[in-house]
């Protein structure tokens, strides 16, 4: 482990989100398309990628809400399990969303009556079941780390003014 100054880790974590971001967008953009049309990016190593860096920054957030705390030890405390489940759920939501659209379509082009109707097959990296399947596994994660966080929470005490 490297220490690093807050600054810098605000910056990293900045360019972190930012290739999260970048990631994603390949992804939503590349998933399903025309099969006529060649892919233009490997879709898969990018959502992999985008799950990687989704991690590293819920560390990198982790540590920075510990630092803010006051908390400096290598665990980070609770603050590393809550930033995961928040990006864990972010990923759900992004999953969801994702096009997997796949098959034959009857597409209209053209204008009212003289519309012509084409055939376009499309094809998708991330399969509409894998997708569920991914979901279900980030969401039983998100229940583990939930029941860390209940545990915590139930193990720490505060002092408040009576």
């Amino acid at each position: 482990m490297n220490s690093i100054s807050l600054s810098q880790a605000l910056k990293r974590k900045n360019r972190l989100a930012g290739e999260v971001a970048r990631l994603r967008q390949i992804v939503e953009r590349e998933n399903s398309r025309k099969e006529s049309k060649p892919s233009r990016a490997d879709v898969r190593k990018a959502f992999e990628d985008s799950v990687a860096r989704s991690r590293e920054l819920a560390a990198l957030k982790g540590a920075i809400a510990a630092a803010n705390a006051g908390v400096v030890t290598e665990g980070h405390g609770i603050y590393g399990k809550l930033n995961l489940q928040a990006e864990l759920r972010g990923l759900i939501a992004f999953l969801k969303a994702l096009n997997a659209k796949e098959g034959e379509e009857v597409e209209r082009v053209g204008f009212l009556s003289r519309d012509e109707a084409t055939r376009a097959i499309y094809v998708a990296e991330i399969k509409r079941d894998e997708i569920d399947r991914n979901v279900v596994a980030y969401q039983t994660e998100i229940e583990r780390l939930q029941d860390e966080i209940d545990e915590f929470n139930a193990a720490t005490h505060i002092v408040v003014a009576a």
